[in-house]
């Protein structure tokens, strides 16, 4: 395929990039085989990837690093309730606040 007058377009540009993309040639290499100009393909190429066109991208190959995060148990649906002589009612007790929990007693003592 030959540039002609009508490679102004973004149609034409995104088929040449798509194609580019799926040759394995260097830029240069493919502008110099379709007889393209090397910097109005590097402008297309900039311009159509910043705007997210959609060119068809180079298949991923390889492997992806992946980070296991380990699971934190869920909080147990079950809450304590805890009710003094004096009519003071502490609830929603749990193993996460327990801290808090001795904290307060002491006080209410």
């Amino acid at each position: 395929m030959t540039s002609t007058n009508s490679n102004t377009g973004d149609d034409f540009w995104r088929q040449h990039i798509a194609q580019w993309q799926a040759s394995g040639l260097s830029q240069a290499g493919y502008c110099r085989q379709h007889e393209l100009t090397a910097h109005q393909f590097s402008y297309w190429k900039c311009k159509l990837l910043t705007m997210n066109e959609p060119v068809v991208p180079k298949p991923a190959s390889g492997f992806a690093r992946v980070q296991m995060v380990a699971q934190i148990p869920a909080t147990s649906a079950q809450e304590l309730t805890l009710l003094f002589q004096d009519g003071v009612q502490v609830t929603g007790i749990t193993q996460d606040n327990m801290a808090l929990l001795k904290q307060l007693i002491e006080v209410l003592r």
